[in-house]
Order: structure tokens, then C-alpha cells, then sequence
């Protein structure tokens, strides 16, 4: 552990530890409440879809950069998780790559050798955060998902289906243009159970949209 310590304060690792340790306390805020983290995927930026493909999004520079932005953006794989989370496996991998390359190839620890091996380095790790982060896209398009589904639920009116939906338990359909939308439902604790057959709306997401809250509708 001395070695390691003694290795990661060498004037070419320090920068990078430096950035390690704002990636470990960051997460340990996120972890212990202090700090909220942002799950959202990164936006489309600068690209605008509506826009002709030959306008000049660039203010008279005669450049459109969000098309290459985008497509950056899929390849290394920072467009499919939250930034903030490509960011972290990058600085790792840097670390890691860094403390290695100069190890092989730089023992006597000159900073102009560690220049030279920080190009190799950052390919490497952007290659090894593509791969990593793939499995952790789909569970973030998973979750887009559901946010995406529950947009499509909330304030809609449907029919409790289940012999009743109370506090505990309650089934709920909800017409649509196509397949209709079996959803499990609950009421507030206050509220007086809903019968089979009987109209009611939407109104809240549970947790982890598990299931939704609802209230009875006026009949129509």
C-alpha cells in the first residue's frame, strides 16, 4: 500500500489522482444523501431535428457540430449513460492505464515519457469505458423506459379490473389504440377501496414505478 500511495503522488500520476479522488468523494455524497444524482441521459445538443440539413447552426462559422457530436457521443458510449458516470470509468481507467504504462515503461519516472504514454492511455481507457458502460446503458434505457411509461399513464382514466383496488393491491386498464394497458394500482391509505368496473385516473407513480396511485372519476 506504500508503494501505491508513493506511485500515485508522483508529479505524472497526481493530476490523475487528483481526479480519482473527486470522482470517490463524489460518489460517497451521492451514497451517503448529501448530493443528488442525476440519472438523466445526456441531451441532444446543438443538433436541432426540425432544422434543414444544410442550416448554419454556428452563427456564420459555416459549421454544424452537433451531427459529429452526437455521433462521438454513441461511439465512445458518454451519449447512452449519464456523463457523470462515463466520467468516473474514464478517470479509473486513466488511473489504472497510467500507473501501469509508467511502471513498464517509465521507470525512472520522467514526465516527458509520461507525455508520451498518456496518448496510448487515453485510447485505451476509452475503449475499456465503451465496453464497461454497455451493460450499464441498457439498465439506464431500461429505466428510461419506465420514466417513458409512466408519462404515458399519468392522469389517464381507466377501469379497476381486480375484484377491488385499495391501499394493498388493485389491477387497472386503461384503453388504448392498441393493446390496453394492464397496470397494478394502489389507493391512499385514506381512501375508500374501488370496486370492479368502476372508473379511476392516475395520479402519482409508486416507487420505482411499481405501481401506481389512483382516485375514482366521475363516470362518463
Amino acid at each position: 500500500m506504500i508503494e501505491l500511495f508513493q506511485a500515485a503522488i508522483l508529479p505524472h500520476q497526481l493530476l490523475l489522482s487528483l481526479l480519482l479522488a473527486l470522482v470517490i468523494c463524489y460518489w460517497l455524497l451521492v451514497l451517503m444523501g448529501a448530493l443528488d444524482f442525476e440519472a438523466d441521459l445526456p441531451d441532444d445538443i446543438g443538433l436541432d431535428a426540425d432544422a434543414p440539413s444544410g442550416a448554419d447552426s454556428s452563427h456564420g462559422h459555416g459549421l454544424n457540430t452537433g451531427g459529429a457530436w452526437l455521433a462521438t457521443g454513441r461511439f465512445f458510449g458518454f451519449s447512452q449513460v449519464p456523463l457523470v458516470v462515463w466520467l468516473s470509468f474514464l478517470v479509473l481507467f486513466m488511473w489504472l492505464g497510467s500507473l501501469a504504462l509508467n511502471e513498464w515503461y517509465n521507470q525512472a519516472g520522467s514526465v516527458q515519457q509520461a507525455a508520451l504514454l498518456l496518448l496510448p492511455n487515453l485510447l485505451g481507457s476509452l475503449i475499456l469505458t465503451k465496453i464497461v458502460t454497455l451493460p450499464v446503458a441498457k439498465l439506464f434505457k431500461a429505466m428510461g423506459d419506465a420514466d417513458s411509461e409512466a408519462e404515458e399513464v399519468m392522469g389517464r382514466v381507466g377501469v379497476v379490473v381486480s375484484t377491488e383496488a385499495d391501499a394493498s393491491y388493485g389491477q387497472l386498464e386503461i384503453t388504448t389504440a392498441n393493446v390496453p394497458l394492464l397496470i397494478n394500482v394502489r389507493t391512499r391509505p385514506d381512501a375508500a377501496p374501488l370496486k370492479r368496473g368502476t372508473p379511476a385516473k392516475v395520479i402519482a407513480a409508486g416507487p420505482d414505478h411499481l405501481f401506481y396511485l389512483i382516485e375514482s372519476a366521475p363516470q362518463t
